[in-house]
């Protein structure tokens, strides 16, 4: 091996291998423990959403950004009021919408710390500005469309879109949760984590694709659209006359997709020997989606309680998540398994 000057940063150690790497290591673990909160309270969030919809309290704050006028940030905890739509709103209704809008509130100033955090120490670390910059511009938009939400008194497409982004910022938010943990590469050293990773990337774009359905579907109402029908996508189609019963056939095999999908990735992951974290996080994501699967019966045996809609949409989040893992996992594993380290200089101390 041909010897190498050692550059500044290497430590000189006698007759040793020094690996240098050519990224900027994170030692702060407070914009660490920050990123893993903010990505956490994202879940929280999509939940709260979850449940003000589930609950049909989208509107019970006939205002924006107060609740009842615009400083009105604190509601009474034992109110009855009338929302968007002229309708009786209980206490419980309010207080679903007003801690959806809190928690957010919370998550927006979260991310707004990481920015000024990013941008005053960790401007120079690749691949953690950006990200942390599109999860501040996602928030500041997402704000934006909640109040377009209230204001145009719900509409389907809004919804849909508030969903699709609030599930996109949790995204990079894990995303950057794990970056602060070190460097991440996509896979390009092993040939068999490059192929994994790109199927599970294709995974992970269906099922965010089988979300953006589902928020559409109960925008739509279309959720009992065939409830007199649940072997519907088995064995048989329609008949379709209405939007409604077109985006509920469309997610209902899409689901089935995702089911499969996910199983394939844990399959896929043990027969190329891929194990660790990478198998870990498959499985969680394949195990999620089977109690995805038995949320949606229940909620057409239900009628769409609340009590397996808000699940539903929970553990759909839970899912990208884990499936956002996998992904950086490989990352993680492709680094790892790397006798060649392309991206980093070996270093030989003279004895």
């Amino acid at each position: 091996m041909a010897r190498v000057p050692p550059p500044p940063a290497a430590i000189p150690t006698r007759g040793r291998f020094l690996i240098v790497p050519d990224t900027p290591a994170m030692s702060s673990s407070g914009f660490r423990r920050l990123s893993v909160v903010a990505a956490i309270t994202s879940l929280v969030v999509i939940a709260i959403g979850g449940a003000t919809r589930a609950t049909d309290s989208g509107l019970a704050c006939p205002t924006w950004p107060g609740c009842f006028s615009g400083g009105d940030f604190l509601p009474p905890v034992d109110v009855s009021a009338v929302d968007g739509l002229g309708r009786s709103v209980s206490g419980l209704n309010v207080w679903l919408e007003h801690s959806h809008r809190l928690v957010a509130g919370v998550l927006g100033l979260m991310v707004a710390a990481l920015l000024v955090w990013v941008l005053a120490r960790h401007r120079r670390t690749p691949g953690l500005l950006w990200p942390v910059v599109g999860a501040a511009v996602a928030v500041n938009i997402q704000a934006l469309l909640g109040a377009l939400v209230v204001w145009n008194l719900v509409k389907v497409e809004l919804v849909t879109t508030h969903l699709g982004l609030g599930t996109a910022t949790m995204a990079l938010l894990v995303y950057v949760a794990a970056r602060s943990e070190g460097p991440l590469r996509r896979p390009s050293r092993s040939e068999r984590l490059v192929r994994m990773w790109r199927f599970a990337a294709v995974v992970t774009g269906v099922l965010w694709l089988q979300i953006l359905v589902g928020g559409h579907l109960t925008g739509v109402m279309g959720g009992l659209a065939f409830v007199n029908d649940p072997a519907l996508g088995l064995f048989s189609i329609g008949p379709i006359t209405m939007e409604p019963e077109a985006v509920n056939v469309v997610h209902r095999y899409l689901g089935f997709v995702v089911a499969g999908l996910a199983m394939a990735t844990a399959g896929r992951m043990r027969r190329a020997g891929i194990g660790g974290a990478p198998q870990t996080w498959a499985r969680v994501a394949a195990s999620l989606t089977g109690i995805q699967v038995l949320l949606g019966v229940a909620n057409l045996w239900s009628s769409l309680s609340f009590l397996s809609v808000i699940p539903h949409l929970a553990v759909a989040s839970w899912i990208l998540a884990a499936m956002v893992m996998v992904l950086i996992s490989l990352c993680r594993a492709d680094e790892q398994s790397a006798v060649d380290v392309t991206t980093d200089t070996l270093v030989e101390v003279p004895a």
